[in-house]
């Protein structure tokens, strides 16, 4: 395993916080916008009706797959830090629309690890043009 892999999957797991972080908050947005019983049953259609309106969760696994195995191939891996950037970037920004408090500098906290690896990401994609 080479020192590029290495860094893909540090920044996969920098980004972990902040994709938890927002997919809680998608979470309490879905049961606040359309209630407790149709989250429930959007969660467990995939197993009743694979090819109906649980489509998504097939997606998002696969997607979440590729994006993983993205790191392990050299003419893939440029995308995938990318996607690992914009990913986070748009996880933070969903977070400050679904989180609309005042954000103290405690709470920034959180933001840290996932801003180093949308950095790193960047860097990584950019690094190779130069």
């Amino acid at each position: 395993m080479g020192m590029n892999v290495l860094l893909y999957l540090i920044c996969l797991v920098l980004l972990l916080p902040v994709a938890a972080i927002a997919a809680y908050g998608f979470l309490i947005d879905s049961l606040v916008h359309f209630g407790l019983w149709e989250g429930f049953k959007m969660l467990v259609a995939p197993i009743f009706d694979p090819f109906g309106k649980g489509i998504w969760f097939y997606l998002l696994f696969l997607g979440l797959l590729c994006l993983g195995g993205a790191g392990f191939f050299p003419a893939s891996r440029p995308y995938g830090f990318g996607a690992i950037a914009a990913i986070g970037l748009l996880c933070s920004v969903y977070i400050v629309k679904v989180y609309p408090n005042d954000w103290a500098l405690e709470s920034m906290v959180l933001f840290i690890p996932s801003l180093v690896g949308v950095a790193l990401s960047i860097y990584c994609v950019v690094r190779p043009i130069r």
